[in-house]
């Protein structure tokens, strides 16, 4: 059985539009994101070996839903869908008005930077996005709620403004949106192709990357905040595929980008800032604070300052653990809370996610590094 994370995601949000009706106009764009998230889950399924109906029950059905779509016969409506939220609220879930709206600003003001911006319009924005991470914070305290219980677009609006102010990861946002931009310019010129510019707009989607050519004679491109990682390579690759064309090559190296870990660490990341799933309250089989005394005391001379710790569901069986540098905190898959898993596993994921906060991260040159030699080297202590 093999899972891919977002398929009920994906088909719960499809079926919400349909049946709130599709206007004339959104129709294109709903087909090509069903038809893009079908051909990714192909892929993926062919690239474990094996196929759609080996997904879990719940993935599989919403996967037959999303194929067996009658695109004939779409409720159709003359309204267009707005993507703005009330500012109403219901035991729930909590709606901010305007959040999205300030997002979307925000993805303006970097688009249009320049490529040798300066430090202060860094700063500029990077307050922006912690004066609005801010005040959703403070809405949510007085409606005695904390970030997770914002509706679907509001949390992922929230999350990425609190993900981005983190200095380092803002300024590695930036350079990311220049480089695609130089790239594309150069190919444009290469190419001698009859583009006028390539917008970029780098956030929490769900998907690796999409694209569309506007009326203006402009490409429109967004991408997945996972690509902040990414080489030259891969970020040239994208740009082939949307301005050249569709490449074996070129497409595999991308799919195979989006499987590594530093891309998964940042869309964890993205995930774990507003969460739904914790499991604080549950009895646990393996008591956290317990086993972190313990490899304090062997491994760190007692001397580590204990992070939060706690289980959580957001995690699979590909990622069993992570460190929150933002809140300071280790978070474990609930799959290793099981008496079939031995200790001695539950502590080495936990001493591996610890040494990411003895360590911290590293940025050269511009990327972030975590794995280092001193890293792995404390590692084989174990």
């Amino acid at each position: 059985m093999i899972r891919i994370r977002g398929i009920v995601k994906t088909a719960n949000r499809v079926k919400s539009k349909l049946q709130q009706g599709v206007h004339p106009d959104e129709v294109d764009s709903l087909k090509k994101f069903v038809f893009d998230s079908l051909q990714t889950i192909d892929k993926l399924c062919e690239e474990a070996k094996t196929s759609s109906k080996r997904l879990p029950v719940r993935s599989r059905r919403a996967y037959d839903y999303l194929k067996n779509i009658d695109w004939q016969n779409l409720p159709v409506t003359n309204q267009k869908q707005e993507e703005e939220e009330p500012a109403t609220s219901n035991s729930s879930t909590l709606r901010i008005k305007n959040l999205i709206k300030k997002q979307k600003n925000l993805q303006r003001r970097i688009r249009e930077l320049p490529p040798n911006y300066k430090v202060t319009q860094l700063k500029s924005i990077g307050k922006a996005l912690s004066d609005y991470t801010l005040q959703v914070e403070g809405i949510c305290q007085q409606s005695r709620v904390t970030p997770a219980a914002l509706t679907a677009p509001s949390r992922k609006a929230y999350a990425w403004m609190k993900f981005l102010s983190d200095e380092n990861y803002l300024d590695l946002h930036l350079k990311t949106v220049g480089k695609i931009k130089n790239l594309a310019a150069q190919t444009i010129k290469t190419e001698r192709l009859n583009i006028s510019e390539v917008k970029v707009n780098i956030t929490n989607y769900n998907g690796l990357y999409k694209y569309r050519k506007n009326h203006q004679g402009n490409i429109e491109l967004q991408l997945s905040e996972g690509f902040i990682q990414a080489e030259d390579n891969v970020l040239q690759a994208i740009i082939n595929l949307i301005l050249v064309g569709k490449n074996p090559q070129d497409k595999q190296l991308i799919r195979s980008f989006g499987l590594t870990e530093e891309y998964r660490d940042i869309l964890l990341e993205l995930d774990l800032i507003a969460e739904v799933d914790a499991e604080k309250d549950r009895e646990s089989y393996y008591d956290l604070e317990e086993l972190f005394h313990r490899l304090n005391r062997e491994y760190f001379t007692g001397k580590l300052a204990k992070p939060r710790l706690s289980w959580n569901k957001i995690l699979t069986q590909r990622k069993l653990g992570h460190y929150e540098p933002l809140r300071d905190r280790v978070v474990m898959s609930r799959t290793l809370d099981n008496p079939q898993v031995p200790q001695m596993v539950v502590e080495l994921v936990l001493y591996h996610e610890l040494l990411h906060k003895y360590h911290g991260v590293k940025w050269v040159n511009g990327k972030r590094m975590v794995h280092t030699p001193e890293f792995r080297r404390s590692e084989r202590k174990f």
